[in-house]
């Protein structure tokens, strides 16, 4: 009987045993979900209206702080994102604003200036995660969090344009407007706010180019597309004499690409997809027209692609028809019609193959190219004032 008892208890033993030995992937899981607890799924970032996600993990909440990987701004247009290995130092600058704060500590320094925030730089499963406030502090931004969203949302200046980085260049804050120049010696200054407010999300491909009207004049170009594939196209013209903007204009186009012309007799000429200005070295308006009316079409945009002392050629943004406005006779062209070409010899779609070569002459007669699908070239000779 007594050896019977004690092969029940080792039985009992053994099982209680067995039992331990079964449960500890649960306590195992147990750990593993209390050091996964840090990220927070449901939370979404957004840098201005660009969601910021990274393949090293979700958002974290730490100690009510929300915190993100290092590495998902690491390619943020116009953002400098920095890590030092040796030092634990990270470091995130944009154009006017600088900050640094290292793992482990909460404090951070932001343009010369020590804060502290209320968690500091660590490693949450593997990977350097930071807080959400210092990066916004560090790009000159502002940092909205609304819990019944679980959003949070930097609003910060995008600064885009080869003045960022070059001398003699122009750069803006897509985000207000704002267009600076950083002159020959690399100084940078303010010229005021502009209305060259960009589309969130797009501003990274803008391109700004300019041409000098006179030694103290430029004209500034800003082209920004957007949509989906980039269709729809914002041109914006800029002049700006001794540091300040002083005339500007504003053209959309849709699924075309204007080939505008800049300046014309030494002025520079604005277009806002309807009326052209000349604008004379001294800002002052020299010239007018409204190129939709005088085309015949009110609603339509145009591209101005010449101007003459008789004469303007423009191009629908709706169809990509080059028209001649000859203002000596008071009529609009169209000029593949007026030249009998075949539509179905145009190019393609919004290019009906005809471009302005220049005036002959006296000045009375212009010249265009006209070149087919087959990319066969033809010279037409328009006369101006013929009724």
């Amino acid at each position: 009987m007594k050896m019977c008892k004690r092969f029940i208890r080792a039985l009992a033993l053994s099982i209680l045993i067995i039992g331990l030995i079964q449960s500890t992937p649960s306590i195992v899981s147990v750990a593993a979900a209390k050091a996964q607890s840090s990220t927070a799924p449901g939370v979404r970032v957004y840098l201005n209206s660009k969601q910021i996600t990274s393949s090293s993990g979700n958002p974290a909440l730490v100690k009510g702080t929300v915190m993100l990987p290092l590495d998902s701004f690491y390619y943020i247009s116009g953002l400098t994102v920095k890590y030092d290995e040796r030092t634990k130092v990270i470091s995130i600058e944009n154009m006017f604003t600088k900050g640094s704060m290292k793992a482990g500590e909460r404090s951070a320094t932001v343009n010369g200036k020590k804060l502290a925030y209320s968690a500091a730089p660590q490693q949450i499963n593997k990977h350097l995660y930071v807080p959400l406030r210092f990066v916004s502090d560090a790009i000159g931004g502002t940092l909205n969090w609304n819990a019944a969203t679980r959003q949070a949302v930097i609003s910060y200046p995008e600064f885009v344009g080869d003045g960022r980085t070059s001398n003699d260049a122009y750069f803006i804050n897509g985000v207000n407007g704002t267009l600076y120049k950083r002159d020959g010696a690399g100084v940078v200054r303010s010229l005021g706010a502009s209305i060259a407010k960009l589309t969130p999300g797009y501003v990274a491909d803008t391109r700004i180019s300019f041409v000098k009207i006179a030694e103290d004049a430029d004209l500034v170009t800003i082209e920004n597309s957007s949509g989906e594939p980039s269709i729809n196209l914002t041109v914006i013209n800029l002049f700006v004499k001794k540091g300040a903007i002083l005339r500007q204009s504003e053209a959309h186009y849709w699924q075309f690409y204007p080939d505008n012309i800049k300046t014309y007799d030494g002025n520079a000429v604005l277009n806002d997809g309807h009326t052209v200005r000349l604008i004379a070295p001294d800002a002052s308006v020299k010239q007018t027209w409204n190129i939709s009316k005088l085309a015949g079409t009110p609603d339509d945009s145009y591209a101005i692609e010449a101007i003459g002392e008789n004469y303007l050629v423009a191009r629908s943004s709706s169809e990509g028809l080059l028209t001649l406005i000859d203002l000596q006779a008071n009529k609009a062209i169209l000029l593949y019609k007026e030249f009998d070409i075949n539509p179905a010899d145009m190019p393609g779609f919004k290019n009906d193959g005809l471009r302005f070569t220049g005036s002959v002459g006296n000045g009375s007669e212009v010249q265009f190219e006209f070149t087919n699908g087959k990319q066969v070239k033809t010279v037409f000779t328009y006369t101006l004032g013929e009724p």
